[in-house]
């Protein structure tokens, strides 16, 4: 009959539309979801970027407030012979910060990061340790520390903040005028050589010959004082 087969095509034609539009709205809903996916890939990946960035700021947070909290040791707890040690000077070289570890300093007043105790930090220091800090950004010569030797490890006799200052910027190695001093059991024999001027007292001997006294005393010359003080100031005046 002629409407029946009209009805029969209308009734194929519709059929064979259905899997069209269903491919069409699997395809949209893929593409949807690849673009959701792509965001949340991304959104976890920052994520994790910064919990790791967190982490790593937490534990370098952890690792300054231990340094605070320890105390720089002392050569005199570490060697208690090494006061009757006899010495030689090495003169200037480039030591390892890594191997700086500790002071001649007794009792130490150093936290193990080499700065003063939180007590000791006054207006003063703080003055000098800017200063310290803007010479070190520009890459100024600072004057060489002075550092006691002791087997293959370094002590400071003068020049915490210098080593502190280093330290925190990065830096490998720092020059020092080195004394080295031969404990017994200590210091390794292609270390150890033993002339004249390694005797007890030599060192005070010399300098008070040449008109001054050993930089390894506790007590310095007020011009020895000012002269330091002077290198210090040096960048404050220039600007």
């Amino acid at each position: 009959m002629l409407g029946e087969g009209i009805i029969v095509r209308g009734a194929t034609t519709h059929f064979h539309r259905k899997p069209l539009i269903t491919m069409r709205l699997l395809t949209h809903a893929a593409r949807w979801l690849v673009a959701r996916l792509s965001a949340v890939v991304v959104l976890g990946a920052l994520a994790a970027r910064a919990f790791s960035s967190w982490q790593r700021h937490r534990r370098r947070g952890a690792d300054r407030r231990s340094s605070e909290r320890g105390t720089l040791p002392s050569l005199y707890d570490v060697h208690p012979t090494a006061g009757t040690a006899p010495r030689r000077s090495i003169g200037l070289r480039s030591v390892p910060l890594d191997r700086i570890v500790g002071t001649m300093r007794h009792p130490s007043q150093n936290t193990a990061d080499f700065l003063p105790l939180p007590g000791l930090r006054g207006r003063n220091w703080q003055g000098r340790w800017q200063r310290i800090h803007r010479a070190t950004d520009r890459l100024a010569v600072l004057p060489p520390v002075e550092l006691v030797q002791v087997g293959d490890d370094y002590y400071v006799v003068d020049g915490h903040n210098r080593v502190a200052a280093a330290r925190q910027a990065g830096a490998i190695e720092i020059d020092a005028d080195v004394t080295q001093l031969l404990v017994p059991g200590v210091t390794t024999p292609g270390q150890a050589t033993i002339d004249p001027t390694s005797l007890e007292g030599a060192a005070e001997v010399r300098q008070a010959a040449s008109g001054r006294q050993s930089r390894l005393v506790e007590q310095r010359s007020a011009l020895d004082e000012v002269s330091r003080h002077d290198l210090l100031r040096a960048d404050e005046e220039r600007e």
